[in-house]
């Protein structure tokens, strides 16, 4: 898939999340006063408006992985922060000891060693060949996107913090705490109608820029090693 393709897929996807919000904006607040919207209303948006945002960006960012993967290269030709993501699955091991299939006369510390070597072993493997990264591993959303999720993901791909204004990480933590908040029944006060607006806009405003954010990154291909 070229730059092209992938723009048009990302603003298409996002136009049908953009479109849906709008509708129940629409059909919950219509045309009441802003000192009218129902508190239930506005929880209701925002909870659906955190599933677009994680969605949204689960798929942008899986796209980009899906086009580093196409380029079929090795472990020296991407950046470390890459080849990391390419290892999660060595790291997992690594650190809960593997599946515990060792034979019974091998103790805590024989496994763990043994572990080390199996590891490096798998590095050495996996960095002569072209590397794969698994998408759901690497871009795992954990259910909690804001924006710390959002900062790991972008360490994770080798995208430079700095290419994302830090005026969306205060919406997008407002949008998870009041869905968390929602979740768990700890949020029952009435949102400020101003508030909910402004982060509603902010977060929709990310979308947007995520996919400018991915068409530069795999245009500029920020993910090969310098």
């Amino acid at each position: 898939m070229n730059v092209t393709d992938l723009r048009e897929r990302l603003e298409e996807d996002l136009a049908w999340r953009i479109d849906e919000l709008r509708h129940l904006r629409n059909e919950l607040l219509g045309s009441q006063e802003t000192s009218e919207w129902p508190v239930s209303a506005m929880r209701a948006i925002l909870v659906m408006q955190y599933a677009h945002l994680e969605g949204f960006a689960q798929i942008a960012f899986s796209y980009y992985v899906d086009a580093v993967n196409a380029r079929s290269l090795q472990a020296h030709e991407i950046k470390s922060n890459l080849f990391a993501s390419a290892c999660t699955a060595e790291f997992e091991a690594l650190r809960t000891g593997g599946s515990g299939d060792q034979e019974d006369d091998d103790g805590r510390l024989s496994r763990r060693a043994k572990k080390q070597v199996e590891f490096v072993e798998k590095l050495r493997s996996i960095s002569q060949t072209v590397v794969s990264i698994d998408p759901e591993a690497a871009v795992s959303m954990e259910m909690n996107f804001g924006k710390d999720v959002l900062k790991r993901t972008l360490y994770r791909l080798g995208i430079p913090e700095s290419e994302v204004s830090t005026g969306y990480f205060a919406s997008l933590e407002f949008v998870r705490r009041t869905r968390n908040d929602i979740a768990h029944g700890s949020r029952k006060e009435r949102i400020d109608p101003g508030v909910f607006n402004a982060h509603r806009a902010k977060c929709e405003s990310f979308m947007g820029e995520l996919i400018r954010l991915i068409t530069a990154a795999i245009r500029q291909e920020w993910f090969r090693a310098t």
